[in-house]
């Protein structure tokens, strides 16, 4: 089976710094397609309704901006680290649940890999904090998934 197509799934956190790094590492050496995808989650926006009653739309817009910023900044630090690795990458940001992204971008695009960096889970909130990202990823897509921790 040929890799030609690869999906990195990134949040710029130092996480999935790992994860960048076996990306850029397969991608060169297979000579593969490599696609750098941000997802910013509306996770975060449930919980404004809650609290903030006055001003709850420009909360949301703002929170929305912050998160695209932050995944602009994440996504062009991992583009000037494949730049330097001599790999062409591309990038993309979405929005949305993460597994439904996720699997809508591999069933449109037809990766052969995804991988993602796993969070450290050393405790209860850590655990569910990560609301068990890669599982629900790998129940979701059809193409296989690396977990990097």
């Amino acid at each position: 089976m040929a890799i030609g197509k690869l999906l990195l799934l990134t949040d710029g956190e130092s996480h999935t710094a790992k994860a960048e790094s076996y990306a850029l590492t397969l991608a060169a050496a297979l000579s593969a397609e490599l696609v750098a995808l941000y997802v910013v989650d509306p996770f975060l926006k449930r919980f404004t309704h809650e609290i903030y009653a006055v001003n709850r739309d420009a909360c949301r817009a703002h929170l929305d901006d912050a998160l695209a910023a932050e995944g602009e900044a994440g996504l062009a630090r991992f583009a000037d680290k494949a730049l330097s690795a001599g790999v062409a990458v591309t990038t993309r940001i979405r929005y949305g649940p993460p597994e439904r992204v996720v699997a809508d971008e591999v069933a449109a695009d037809g990766y052969d890999l995804a991988i993602l960096g796993a969070k450290p889970l050393e405790n209860r909130w850590r655990r569910f904090e990560s609301r068990k990202l890669p599982e629900r990823i790998l129940r979701k897509v059809d193409c296989p998934l690396l977990v990097v921790k």
